[in-house]
């Protein structure tokens, strides 16, 4: 078997030290703090609220995109953690450096009903440009003041082209697996 170099040897204990501090902090400051419950609660309600008013007859459709959205943010949630543009001081579990629960359950929520009750490409878009600004303008500056989230090399107006793109990007996607689908 072949030799590890020695920086990769470094960079292993490096993470092996950071992701026991990350779990030793976790336990010691976060868990059941109203913080963490906070975490909880935006974890659980959006999907409850989801999964009373999603189309039925639609539901496999809505949660393709879905499932696509949060394939994306988390990828690019994770990149600028990577990259040192932001990082998050409470985290709902200690697995992974992403803010998870957004991730996973509040922007996919919304951009799921958006993307249920706007049906033409006019009212979706417009609607989610107000859900880009709410995003980038009030909700990320609130993380902010709560102290969930610090920016480190990122700006508010940075997030707001990047959340449409990511509803019109997928949306076209999704159309297109609807057509293969449909002509199969």
């Amino acid at each position: 078997m072949k030799q590890l170099a020695p920086s990769f040897i470094k960079e292993a204990d490096l993470q092996k030290e950071a992701d026991q501090a990350l779990r030793e902090s976790w336990i010691n400051d976060i868990v059941f703090t109203w913080h963490w419950w906070l975490l909880v609660a935006l974890f659980i309600i959006p999907w409850l609220v989801w999964w009373k008013v999603v189309d039925r007859k639609r539901i496999f459709e809505i949660l393709t995109y879905g499932f696509m959205v949060m394939i994306v943010t988390s990828l690019l949630d994770a990149i600028g953690v990577e990259f040192d543009l932001w990082e998050y001081h409470y985290q709902f579990i200690p697995l992974l450096d992403v803010f998870i629960v957004y991730d996973v359950s509040v922007i996919p929520v919304i951009y799921m009903l958006v993307y249920q009750y706007f049906h033409t490409w006019k009212s979706f878009i417009f609607s989610n440009i107000v859900v880009s600004g709410l995003f980038s303008f009030a909700l990320e500056p609130i993380l902010i003041w709560l102290n969930y989230h610090h920016l480190l090399a990122w700006e508010y107006f940075y997030s707001f082209p990047i959340y449409i793109a990511i509803a019109i990007v997928l949306k076209y996607l999704v159309g297109i697996l609807k057509k293969v689908s449909i002509n199969q």
